[in-house]
């Protein structure tokens, strides 16, 4: 039996698309699934909406950051981790930066969004950076963690937005300078240590060592 297509795709692919042609307010479900060769009905069931489709884009990019998890993690720093992970979803969504330069250019007139999108996918996101890295993200401290590396994102993707490196170079350097920046204002209050760092990988190699 032939597997049902996933609708999905080419939904995410419509929206990007219209967003990026006309603007993110003037994109309609009406729009989305004659631009996607659907019915309305079909567009609501698979996404629910606009902000479904953006909710969908990022988990798929979440899936995209979760897939560089690798068998060298062991050996890997904690930040070598991070920026793996955040390059993994920068690389996976470069193909609409056209349309997410729109999306971002439209919350400043609509506020609802702007919360929407900061409370659920950009949160999610970072949450799971932080867990996939080997960080955790409960508590009091997990949640400055994660404000902390939605920080360096969100620099990073105002770099990202213009990058039209083959590459993402440009993004690179951002993303390395923000986690930098990240490690030593994080390793102030940490007594020197930083929790984005490989501090505690150190702290296991020396304890290794001593026994």
């Amino acid at each position: 039996m032939p597997r049902k297509k996933d609708p999905v795709g080419p939904i995410i692919d419509a929206t990007m698309q219209l967003a990026a042609m006309g603007g993110w307010r003037n994109v309609t479900l009406y729009d989305i699934a004659r631009e996607s060769g659907m019915d309305v009905a079909d567009v609501v069931d698979a996404v629910g909406g606009r902000m479904g489709v953006v909710r969908h884009l990022a988990a798929r990019a979440d899936q995209a950051m979760l897939a560089a998890v690798d068998d060298d993690w062991p050996d890997e720093a904690i930040r070598d981790r991070l920026f793996t992970l955040l390059i993994a979803r920068f690389d996976h969504l470069k193909g609409h930066r056209e349309g997410l330069r729109a999306i971002l250019s439209s919350l400043p007139t609509d506020p609802g969004g702007a919360i929407a999108l900061m409370a659920g996918p950009g949160q999610r996101a970072m949450r799971l950076a932080l867990e996939a890295a080997g960080i955790s993200s409960a508590g009091i401290a997990g949640t400055l963690r994660m404000k902390a590396l939605g920080l360096a994102y969100a620099q990073t993707f105002r770099t990202f937005l213009d990058d039209d490196s083959p590459d993402l170079s440009r993004t690179m350097a951002a993303l390395d300078k923000s986690l930098s920046r990240l490690d030593r204002l994080a390793g102030r209050f940490q007594r020197g240590r930083s929790p984005f760092s490989d501090g505690q990988k150190h702290a296991a190699d020396a304890e290794a060592t001593a026994g």
